[in-house]
């Protein structure tokens, strides 16, 4: 019988009737039988979310928020299980995955072909792309992407996610910091350390009200990426997740998520 490898990775409970939370680590007991059907025996939903990428997850102290929290959620109730959410980051995320440490990922995690190699990706859920986010007073120095590729530009991602692997690929020529998260880099421009970050149109839209200082100086997008469930290769756990998904759409519920954790107030 094969089991699931154990991580040593905060595991954060949100019990599906609001009843609270708890931490422990994961691990079920997984063998020929389908990845679904443990699932729905074991009463548990795996899913790895990194939790620093509003509008779409966001960890703040013990909690979690976002869009696709809200749709993990609903996905587990679908299920008729309760969903656990394990921490992981964009750096360690394949890896993650590789190790069984969770059923799906989420998080605002766009489809690459990398990633496609690894596991499966569900139906999209957002189209969009990657944008440019700078302070204010420079959205016309950085206003194509001409202007970034330049040695003294100094551009900013957080480690390991395709912010990265976009900028590298696209703009070698200019100075990259990988920043070690999604949280604090934003502040990194707005005190100067950094002058332009290449992130998703959604995030660059969010980060613009929350930071006054900064602006997206590029109407469209350099890129064009979409948003999915990352899934375990399992086809009975595959479909369940895509003809649910696919219902959502048609009811318009994940983009009522996403405008929901774009407000103000959020």
């Amino acid at each position: 019988m094969k089991f699931y490898k154990h991580c040593s990775l905060l595991i954060i409970v949100f019990i599906t009737s609001g009843a609270g939370m708890v931490f422990g680590q994961g691990g079920v007991l997984h063998d020929s039988t389908s990845r679904y059907a443990h699932i729905l025996k074991s009463g548990i939903l795996l899913i790895g979310v990194p939790g620093d990428y509003a509008p779409f997850a966001i960890a703040k102290g013990d909690s979690l928020s976002g869009a696709d929290i809200t749709l993990g959620r609903a996905l587990a109730s679908a299920m008729g299980v309760n969903p656990v959410f394990v921490k992981t980051s964009w750096a360690n995320l394949s890896a993650d995955m590789k190790n069984d440490a969770f059923d799906i990922a989420l998080g605002g995690i766009s489809i690459t072909t990398e990633r496609a190699a690894l596991a499966n990706f569900s139906i999209p859920y957002h189209k969009g792309g990657k944008t440019f986010l700078c302070r204010r007073a420079d959205s016309a120095r950085f206003s194509t992407a001409e202007a970034v590729n330049k040695p003294a530009v100094r551009l900013i991602e957080n480690k390991g996610g395709t912010n990265e692997s976009v900028a590298r690929a696209l703009f070698p020529v200019a100075t990259l910091q990988a920043y070690p998260n999604n949280i604090g880099v934003f502040n990194e421009i707005v005190i100067g350390h950094a002058d332009v970050m290449v992130t998703d149109d959604t995030e660059a839209d969010l980060k613009a009200k929350q930071y006054p200082q900064l602006c997206r100086s590029f109407a469209g997008t350099i890129t064009k990426s979409d948003k999915a469930l990352w899934i375990h290769t399992d086809a009975a756990l595959v479909g369940f997740v895509n003809n649910w998904l696919q219902k959502e759409l048609g009811m318009g519920m994940p983009q009522q998520w996403l405008k929901e954790a774009m407000a103000p107030d959020h």
